[in-house]
């Protein structure tokens, strides 16, 4: 369990918040009142102002409703038009990918996709060993 966690259990409890305080003068505990007092209205701020943008949006969302059955449409409708293709939602840096082309120890040959980095078969791993060949040196096509 972890300081937090600790002092959550502590503060859900009068007998133990009691047992915390007990050494404190009423001016000391009127002042953490206080901040804890401001604190909770920070909150509830935050939450009523949440409230009010959800409010907002559903209030808009029926506008809108209101104006696609007056003007006949669906979802359906409306759904590709003016749209452009999306651009890819993946992060992160794209690998280009090959063909690589080796021999297993039984003599056969087997043509794999991948990357030049990252993990690879077994089988391609013996071969790069045996070999003493580079990855790069058996690349066949570019993907």
């Amino acid at each position: 369990m972890n300081i937090f966690d600790e002092a959550i259990s502590v503060l859900k409890s009068k007998v133990q918040v009691r047992k915390l305080l007990q050494d404190l003068h009423a001016e000391d505990i009127q002042r953490i009142i206080s901040r804890l007092e401001a604190i909770h209205e920070e909150k509830m701020m935050a939450q009523m102002e949440v409230e009010e943008e959800l409010n907002r949006k559903k209030a808009a969302m029926d506008a809108v409703r209101e104006k696609m059955k007056e003007l006949g449409l669906s979802v359906n409708d409306i759904k590709g038009l003016g749209e452009e293709k999306a651009p890819s939602a993946r992060k992160g840096k794209v690998r280009q990918r090959y063909v690589f082309n080796y021999e297993t120890t039984d003599g056969s040959v087997v043509n794999w996709e991948g990357a030049t980095t990252g993990r690879i078969p077994a089988d391609f791993s013996a071969y790069l060993e045996r070999t003493g060949k580079d990855r790069k040196a058996c690349i066949v096509s570019e993907l």
